[in-house]
Formats: C-alpha cells, structure tokens, sequence
C-alpha cells in the first residue's frame, strides 16, 4: 500500500463522496490537481510520471469498484474473455503489475491508457439517461494574475483603503479593490476610458474573485460608481496623504535612492470647448505643437535614476513654467518626508526666488542657468572660460567600441555669493553658489552641425545675389540695399563675421548700374571662434565640493532623459493620457493622479526585475516579439506584461461540481514570477476548486 499525506487523503475522500453523489461521472481533475499541487508546494518535489501514476492507482483502487457498481465496465478490445464482474481488479492488477520494480514508464502509460478508456466509456449513458446540463466558460486572464499579484504586493489596495473613505452607504467592493482592478485593466489593455472596465470585469470575474478573495458585484465597476472613485482621488489632501504613504512605504520596502528629485513639467492637449474662465483647461503655449487646443499643465516630481513620480499636479494651462517649481518642490518632500534631497531642474528653475526657497528649507539645488537678462552675464562667463582653458576640468568616458578615453566635457568652476529675502517673513539667507561652465563635447559637434547646414544653405541662397538682374530678380540701385539683404541673410544664419562677402556694381546692356555680389568666402579663424563658443551652457548649485564634485553634478544633469520617458509613458507610449474623456475637472485631476499610480506600477516594477537580474546574475529570454531567443539584462515592464498572453481559465460546471483548467507557464513567465518574488502557484490557484482556500492561497 502506498502511504498518502493527510492533505491528499483528504481530497480523495471528497472524490469518493463526489462519487457516490454522482457515480455516472469520471473522477474529475478537480480533485487530482490539488495532489501535485501539494506535493509540490508542501514537500518540495517533483511530480514525476510514476508518483502521478501511484497517486492514480490508490485513488483508483476505491473509485474503480464504485465506478463499476454504477454501470458494467468494458473489457479491453484484446481480452474478451475477461469477466465483466471482475473487471475493477483485473484493471488494478495491469496496473500494479506495471509497477513492479524497474518496471518500463511505457506499461504503465498503456495500463492507464486502458483506464482512460474505461473513464470514456463510462460516460456514454445506458440509453433513456440524460446527461446533466453542462455550463463551460473560458476567462482571457494573460497578465491579469500577474499585475494583482504585483499590485497586492506594493500595497496599493490597503493604502488606498486606509485613506480613502467612501459614503457610508457604499456597498460592494471596497475603493481599493476597484482601483486595483481598474490600475490592472489600463495596464493590461492601454485603455483609461471608464466604460470599458465594467464588461472586461465580467468577463474575468471568476479570476478577480479567486485572487481578490472577493465577489464581484455586476454593478461595481460600472463608470458611474469609478466616476465617484475619481472625485475621491481628486481631492489634493488625499492624494498627498496617499502618495506620502505609499512612497515611504516603497523607499523603506523595496530600498530606494532618494538622494536626487527632478522637478520639470509638460503640457496635456484637450478638445474641450465652452469653460469656465478660471478653469484648469486654459490655451497656452502647446509643449505638443497644438496651440489650437485647450490644455492643462502637469508639474511632475519624480525620484533618479529611476523616473518614479513622486507627485503629479495638474495646473491651468495658462500658467508659466517658472512659478510651479516651489508647490512642486514642496510636495516633493512632503510626500518623501525629507528635505535632505538634491533637486535637479531646467532653466526655468533657476530663478532667484526658487534656488532661494529650496535653501531655505535645507536642500540643495541644481538647475540650468539661462535667464533673459543675463545674457551678456553669461557671454562674459564664457569668455572669462576660454582664456583659462589650461585650468579646465575635463571628463573623459570610455569608448566602448573602440576601448578608447573620449573627451566628453570641459568645465569651467567658479564661486559666487548669493542671497536672497523671504518675502513672507523678511528673513535673508544667504549661500555660496558654485558656477559651472560647461562645454559638452557631443552638443558642441551638434551645433557645429547646425551650422555647416546653415552655411551650405545661406551659400547658393548669396550666390543668386551675383547674378546680374534680369525678369523676376531684384535690382539692386544702391549699395547700402544689397549690404543690407545680405547682412540680413547672413545674420539669419547665425554667421555673423564668418561668411564675408564682395559688393561690386555690374553694368548693364542698358548703361545703367547694378550692384551684385562679387565674392563670398568664410573667415577662418571667425569660423574656428565660433566654434570655441558653441555648446557652452551654465549650472548653477549651492552644493560643496566635499557632497558633490563637479563630474557627479554634470552626469546628474545629464540623466533628464529618464524623466522624459516618464512624460513618454504618461501620455503616449503606454497609459494614453491623451485624449481626456472627462469634463469634470476634480475627476480629470483624479484620473490623472490614477494614471501617475499606473506609471509608478511600471516605473517600480521594472526597477525590481532588473535589480533582481543582477542580484542572480541572470538573463530573461523570450521579451523581444521580434527575436524569441535573444536575452536581456534590461527588461522593460511593458514588455513582461505582454509575455503573459494567450493564457485562459477554463471552468466546467455541472451539477454539484465544478472543474477547472488553467494554461501552463512558460520558462520565461515562470522566471518572471520568480524574479519580482511572486508566489509560483499564482496561476495555478486558478485551477482549485473554490472555497479550498488552504490550497488556493499560499501564506
């Protein structure tokens, strides 16, 4: 006799009295999952052929005899003979005897091969029987267990529940499972529209209630009740209080820098028409080309290298850039709890009042330094750099094609002092401010560029001026006219003292005189200056040498391109900002709040599998459509959420019971689970049978 554990002997005795209920039907997976499934998770083995095959056989030994009281079994085609009233112990016997010591894998295929017939045949009712009604349906989950596992896993759904209070006669799913199935629905299927989620709920509502622990109503993600949802997100007091909460809780959990917060804002083009005059949807300056369209602004704050969005504000599209950096700096530290941060901005951070609030409230500061009024300050700056060029700091990188030391940079320091007044309490602070000077080598060569098109273009355009007049071309009379076209056209350029030119009068077939140009060349050395003065740019910090050192500060700087992606992933590559179907304004703040929420599920996502990549040494395969097999050290959540696809629950329901199938994971998906910490089982629970929560849920 074979020794069970107690677990499965359990669900063998729940299959005998699903039996003795039901004798006409076959014994059902329902109750033959949970056996591996167990030996799996519980005592950490295997499930091979032979124990699956030994597990069959004991169960079989007390089905088999049920089995065939209900209705004779059927002899095997090549044993007739055989009598029909010992038909379960002639079929016991084929199998024990298969499991004789070395016995060959392929007997005991084919004794129970033999036995999967006799479930076949078992199932065709003696006739005047009518087979119970059947009920199948089959839920399209892909990455839907995957995305609440991570959900779950970030505390999205506690926080959410713990300070956001609905009306007291809410019913059904609380706020916080809403938004973890909504937060699941936009990532899965790109889709923000309320609408959509009710119908794409009910077609997976058996998976959300297996993993949620939950039942859905049909009347809880309908866009009116996720309509409400958004005016609670709306609020800014709640939503400061949930972004501090759960931002702490991430810093301390998943053990993220919070050294560096970089503040810049974008502009978000809506088709609405007929507004209040102080509404947030405003015309302005279009950051997206459309100054035809009505827009808000969104000040993002978020956290290097990673681009996590610490806050999102949307503000009145109207407005100016330079006087959201200061609310915006403000809930940034609010929501981190600290102020001991570097904050990195662009030139519209660089005013006064700003690096002075920053100082004034114990954090450092480093922004682009390009103010109108200071151009001629920077002017001299720059030429104050090139005549120190022997004192220059220079950063070289390593190319990695070449294995060589590259020139990157060249910087000039320098100190100066700074202060400034709180206007709302008269006091003065004052600091010493590092200048940097700096001259990239990449921007340098791109501006060169620039302007060797711009001098192959102005070329031909002043060699149509040494044509003499004819029809359709301009006649010159006086020298002063052509000097000032070509000036101009020079100017336009941007080549000033570089491209130099010959003035000539030309006479003409009727005696008169025309002025052309007779000779166009470029001044060398002018050409060569100016080079030297392209691609400087100026920084500003109030950071020490002894925190930051200049190349650290520069390479700071340099990292805008992650928050950039980030503005990318809000508004079009994946979460689809645009276009905004709301008009009330409360909720267009709450979807976007819920949108920074989704953007922070990818951002923190992919942070987790890739440190945990490099923590195992390891590589995924499979991510890229275009090429199954090539690896990756870089995997992007985006496309981890699509290597979950063509997976289906399929669930069979009968009278009394009910079985259920779940698609098979790749090595790929598997690994996937394993890298962000999941539990491996997070698909296969679907496939238990309900209300058995000691095998659904892992603890």
């Amino acid at each position: 006799m074979i020794t069970l554990p107690p677990v499965i002997q359990s669900v063998i005795g729940r299959a005998l009295d699903t039996m003795r209920s039901h004798p006409q039907h076959q014994l059902l997976p329902v109750y033959r999952l949970p056996i591996s499934q167990t030996l799996r998770t519980t005592y950490g083995i295997a499930v091979s052929d032979p124990i699956r095959a030994r597990l069959g056989l004991a169960t079989a030994r007390r089905v088999l005899p049920l089995w065939h009281a209900a209705m004779p079994l059927y002899p095997p085609p090549d044993e007739p003979g055989v009598d029909p009233n010992r038909l379960p112990d002639y079929f016991l016997h084929l199998v024990e005897q298969a499991f004789q010591p070395n016995a060959d894998l392929d007997i005991i295929n084919l004794c129970f091969a033999y036995l999967r017939c006799q479930v076949r045949a078992v199932l065709w009712y003696p006739s005047g029987m009518t087979a119970p009604p059947l009920t199948i349906t089959n839920e399209q989950v892909n990455s839907l267990p995957l995305l609440l596992g991570i959900i779950i896993d970030m505390g999205i759904r506690d926080t959410i529940d713990t300070y956001v209070t609905p009306h007291g006669n809410w019913e059904g799913a609380s706020v916080g499972t809403l938004l973890s199935i909504w937060l699941s629905h936009i990532l899965q299927e790109r889709d923000h529209r309320l609408v959509t989620v009710r119908e794409w709920a009910a077609d997976r509502v058996q998976t959300i209630n297996t993993l949620l622990e939950i039942r859905l109503r049909d009347t809880d993600c309908t866009d009116d009740r996720l309509a409400t949802v958004l005016t609670m997100l709306g609020d800014p007091t709640t939503q400061a209080a949930l972004d501090a909460a759960l931002l702490q809780r991430w810093v301390r959990v998943y053990r993220l820098p919070t050294a560096t917060v970089r503040l810049d804002s974008t502009s978000v083009s809506v088709y609405h028409d007929d507004v209040e005059e102080d509404s947030l949807l405003q015309p302005g300056y279009s950051k997206e080309h459309r100054p035809d369209l009505r827009q808000f602004k969104l000040m993002l704050a978020t956290l290097d290298p990673l681009g996590l969005p610490i806050c999102c504000q949307p503000i009145a599209g109207n407005k100016g850039d330079n006087g959201l950096y200061v609310p915006a700096f403000d809930a940034a530290i609010a929501a981190l709890g600290t102020t001991a941060v570097l904050v990195v901005g662009d030139s519209k951070m660089g005013d006064l009042p700003t690096r002075g609030h920053m100082v004034a409230h114990g954090s450092r500061y480093l922004s682009a330094y390009r103010p109108i009024h200071a151009t001629s300050e920077i002017a001299g700056w720059v030429d104050d750099a090139l005549a120190h060029a022997a004192t220059w700091l220079r950063i070289e990188t390593l190319d990695r094609r070449t294995g060589e030391l590259q020139l990157s940079a060249v910087i000039h320091p320098f100190d100066r002092p700074q202060t400034w007044v709180d206007p709302a309490n008269g006091q003065a602070h004052s600091w010493t401010e590092r200048v940097l000077v700096v001259r990239s080598t990449a921007y340098q060569a791109g501006m060169r560029r620039l302007r060797e098109q711009a001098l192959a273009r102005l070329t031909p355009d002043l060699l149509q001026l040494a044509q003499p007049p004819t029809r359709g071309r301009k006649r010159y009379a006086q020298q002063a006219d052509l000097a000032q076209v070509v000036a101009t056209r020079i100017a336009a350029a941007k080549l000033d003292g570089v491209v130099q030119t010959a003035l000539e009068p030309s006479q003409l077939r009727d005696g008169s005189t025309a002025w052309v140009v007779a000779a166009i060349w470029v001044d060398l050395v002018a050409w060569q200056a100016m080079v030297e003065r392209l691609g400087w740019q100026v920084y500003v910090t109030n950071t020490s040498a002894d925190q930051y050192d200049v190349p650290a500060l520069v390479a700071a700087y340099h990292q805008q391109p992650v928050h950039e992606r980030t503005f990318s992933r809000l508004k079009t590559r994946n979460l689809h900002l645009r276009p905004v179907f709301l008009r009330d304004e409360t909720r267009i703040a709450g979807l976007v709040w819920l949108l920074c929420l989704a953007l922070r599920v990818l951002t923190l996502t992919e942070q987790r599998l890739r440190t945990a990549v490099q923590e195992q040494g390891a590589e995924l395969v499979g991510l890229n459509p275009a090429s199954r097999t090539q690896a990756t050290t870089q995997p992007t959540t985006e496309r981890v959420i699509r290597a979950f696809r063509n997976l289906t629950v399929t669930v069979v329901t009968g009278e009394g019971w009910e079985q259920r199938h779940v698609s098979s994971l790749n090595q790929t998906q598997q690994q996937i689970l394993d890298l962000l910490s999941l539990p491996p089982d997070l698909y296969a629970r679907l496939g238990m049978p309900p209300g058995n929560l000691a095998l659904q849920m892992r603890e």
